[in-house]
Order: C-alpha cells, then structure tokens, then sequence
C-alpha cells in the first residue's frame, strides 16, 4: 500500500513536468490519429458530394428531378476507384454533403431525406456489384466491361428511381410510372457519362505531370482529326437536328475510339453526351413534336446513352488488342530470363540503328561481344538455378551501366552482345574496361551462404563510319576479338585491329 500510495503522489508531478516539457500523453495520440483518418475521408467525400449535388440540383426542371445530376455517379466512382473512402466516415460524408446541398437548395426536411435516401440506396447497390468484378473489368480494360457497367448502371438507376418515384408521385400530378422512367432514364444516362471518365483516369497521374504533358503536347493531323470530325458532328445535331439528331456524333466517336486510348476516349464521349444534353434541355435541337413532352426529352436520353456504350466498347476492345499485341511482341523481342533483347530482335534493332544517316560529328560504331568466364563450370558446380542467378546478376550489372541509345542482347547461352553508337574507339574500349570492372565485383549468392565470383571476357569491333554489311558485317569481326581475348587467359578485353594496319589485336 505504501508503493502504491508513493506513485499516486508522484504521477501528478510526473504529468505536470511532460507537460510544462511540450510532451503529448502517449493515450492522446492514437485517439488523434484516429480521429484524423476517419474526418479525412468524411470531409473529403462530403465536400465533392455538395459541390456535385449542388449543381445538379440547379437543373430541376421539375422542382424534384434534376435533368443532369452528376452527384450519385461521381460518388460511385470515387468509392469504386478509391475503397478506403467507402468506409463509414465516407458514407456518412455522402449523407452530409446531399443533405446540406438539399437544405440550401430549400428542401423540406421530409423531401431531402427522401431524395438523400434514393440516391445512396443507387450508389449502394452499384457499389456492392461493382465489388464482384474484378480489377480489369472495374477499369474496363476488358471488352465485356463495359456492358458490365451498363448492367450496373442500369441497377443502380432503378433502385434510385424505385424509391424516389414514390415521392414524385406526391410532390408533383406525375404519374408514378412516369416519375421512375424519367428519374430511370436521367440517372442511367448520368452515370453511363461520366463513370468511365473516374474509372479509368489515369492512375498515379498528378496534376503537375498532367500540366506538362499538356504543355508539350504537339498537335498535329492525324491526333486532332478525330476530335475535330467530332466537334463538327456535334454541331450538324444541334443545327439539323430530327429524329436522327444523336447519331450524328456516333462515326466520330468510333473515330476517336480507334485513335485514342480509353481515358480520351471517355472525356469525349462526357463531352460530346453534355452538350447535346443542354442543347436537348434549352431546345436548341429541333425534335418532333410528340403529345408529351417529357416523353420526347427521356426517349431523347435513353437513346443518347445508349449510343455512347457504342464507342466506349470499341475502345476497350481496342487498348485491349494493343495491349496484346505490346505483350506478343515483347515476349518475341524480350529474353524471358535476362529481360533484355533477344537474338532475332537485337540484331534487327542494330540493323535498324546502322542504316541510319550519319552527322558531320560522327563519332563512330562498336560492338562488344560479351561471354561469362567458366560459365559451365558453375552450371556443373552450383546448378543450373544458381547458373540462370548468374545470367540475371551479370545482365542487370552491365545494363545499369549502358547509355540509353546502347543496344543489348542476348545471342544465345552465356554470350552477349552490345551495340554502342556515336562513340570513339576509345571511348568504347573505357566502356568496355567499365562493364568487365562491375561484373568482376559481383558477389552472387548461390545458397548455403557461398557466393559466386563471376568474370567475362569482351571482344571489341569499332569502325568510324556505319559499314556497308551493318552489325552482321561487325559481329563476326568482335567475336574474333573475344576468342582472342579468351585465348590470352580470359577476364580481359581486346580490340580487334584489321590486318591492313600491319599489327595483331591488342588487348
């Protein structure tokens, strides 16, 4: 008792004296933390959710259904791009940001509670099945993705209508079938919009990266064509106008979709949809006349909506066979164990590199062939796991060390070849010195805490002009030069010198 009486008197003093000190109580500063996390989320998804809901909310036509409500799609998409923000700190932000944005907007306390609810029971459910697909199709890299969102879409537009249709059918002499159908057809056409602009936005891009790109892009014809044919289109609907009005744009679209990638070609599509959403909405594009009007303007949405599902799965199919097609020419192009060039593709890329015109300042072409010292000898010693270690080690220390213009491949087992344009003799045979020095210092584990102690022997042909024959007329010449090389006792470089001067190869 008498320990336990000591350290109630001395706690106190301890605190004050941590604190006099500027210290922070250890227990404050989860709880700080904590707190941290969950506003951060909370405010972020409360502030986008006001800023959209407040805009939309200045396009009801009706007093209750916004004609363009961008809110509900921004929100799932920023839930499906960004799940840590689909917590419960982001669902009550969401509820917060719409209930603010309807009280300004004069909503009685019943009739935004109502609209709040039919908005987030949308988001909800597109949300939980946008949960069962997987990355590729939730980025809609994959062909079927976008009917996959449209089936989403159409989800998540009916249960927003389901519930908010009933409120219609109070606030206004709507029929309730014809509340959900105009409520349907403007939430799916707002989400069909605008979601593939957030789902496939370019990830890890930030603004000051978008802003130099944007800086040093060139325009030129064959990138603005399709956006101008697009333009143009757009303003043949507005002028023309009739039955056909939405599809004016579609060849355009298919235009952009089989130029750009996917990102572009969903800011287009957002673009091109808007603006011929407000011309619909201020009448500027002639429609015939129908009995009733919001008739004439849901089948007007549909339809546009629609249509852009048209260019947006020719561009998924399209970066989706680029992508294919990157992939099958790398692994043709690319060694599969070194990941640097393969035969066939290095010496078509030197072939390539060799024909083309040369500067008044040309300094000269050289080739290095490259072998591993005793290469076998570790194969039979270590393994073979411990010979392909070997192979990697020695191509990713002499890679770190090449130019970016160099070429480097693999020719076949343990021997190598480099491609050095626009250099000096010299300059080649310091290169050369460079790479033997660096793979010379590698210790490769090989298990069993032994290393293994690597060299190579390189082979050196430089010529001052591109010759006539290209690197085959060069390769055979830097081979002979590391059959030298091998010969004189290995871990060696020699340059091979043309009998014409009267003198053998040097090392």
């Amino acid at each position: 008792m008498l320990l336990n009486s000591k350290a109630l008197v001395r706690s106190p003093q301890l605190t004050i004296d941590r604190n006099r000190m500027g210290a922070t109580p250890k227990s404050i500063r989860p709880a700080t933390g904590k707190l941290a996390a969950a506003l951060w989320p909370l405010c972020l998804v409360a502030c986008v959710v006001f800023v959209a809901a407040l805009a939309g909310i200045l396009t009801r036509p009706l007093g209750f259904i916004a004609a363009l409500w961008p809110a509900n799609a921004i929100l799932l998409g920023l839930f499906v791009v960004r799940p840590q923000l689909a917590g419960y700190p982001g669902w009550l932000g969401a509820l917060i940001g719409f209930l603010v944005a309807g009280h300004l907007s004069g909503d009685d306390p019943s009739t935004n509670l109502w609209l709040t609810d039919a908005n987030l029971i949308g988001v909800a459910t597109g949300y939980v099945l946008f949960r069962w697909l997987g990355p590729d199709d939730r980025a809609l890299r994959r062909p079927l993705s976008v009917l996959h969102m449209l089936l989403i879409c159409v989800a998540a537009a009916g249960m927003a209508a389901g519930v908010g249709c009933i409120l219609a059918s109070f606030l206004s002499t709507l029929p309730m079938k014809t509340g959900f159908i105009f409520w349907f057809t403007t939430e799916l056409s707002n989400y069909v919009i605008i979601l593939p602009v957030l789902l496939t936005f370019p990830r890890g891009l930030r603004l000051p990266e978008l802003v130099e790109r944007l800086r040093n892009f060139v325009p030129d014809a064959p990138t603005t064509m399709p956006v101008l044919a697009l333009c143009l289109s757009v303003i043949a609907s507005i002028g023309i106008g009739g039955p056909g009005a939405i599809a004016f744009p579609i060849p355009a679209l298919l235009w952009c979709s089989l130029s750009y990638g996917m990102f572009p070609t969903s800011v287009l599509v957002l673009l091109s949809s808007l603006t011929m959403l407000v011309a619909e909405s201020a009448d500027l594009i002639y429609l015939p006349s129908t009995v009733d009007l919001l008739d004439n303007s849901m089948s007007f949405r549909l339809g546009l909506t629609l249509l852009a599902v048209g260019p947006l799965t020719v561009a998924t199919i399209t970066v989706a066979q680029r992508g294919l097609l990157a992939r099958l020419d790398r692994a043709v192009s690319m060694d599969s164990l070194t990941d640097i060039l393969a035969r066939r593709a290095y010496l078509e890329r030197s072939a390539a590199l060799l024909a083309q015109p040369q500067s008044n300042l040309f300094s000269g072409v050289a080739v290095l062939m490259i072998d591993i010292d005793h290469f076998k000898q570790v194969n039979d010693e270590h393994g073979h796991a411990a010979g392909d270690a070997v192979l990697v080690a020695v191509t990713d220390a002499i890679g770190d060390e090449l130019r970016r213009l160099d070429l480097f491949g693999r020719l076949g087992g343990e021997e190598f070849a480099v491609t050095l344009p626009d250099i000096t003799s010299d300059d080649a045979v310091a290169m050369a010195e460079r790479l033997r020095h660096t793979v010379e210092r590698l210790m490769i584990p090989a298990g069993a805490g032994r290393v293994i102690r690597i060299s190579i022997s390189i082979g050196i042909n430089h010529r001052a002009r591109h010759p006539a024959g290209g690197v085959v007329e060069m390769l055979p010449l830097a081979d002979a030069a590391l059959y030298q090389a091998k010969a004189l006792g290995r871990n060696r470089i020699v340059l091979y010198v043309p009998p014409v001067r009267g003198s053998a190869a040097a090392e």
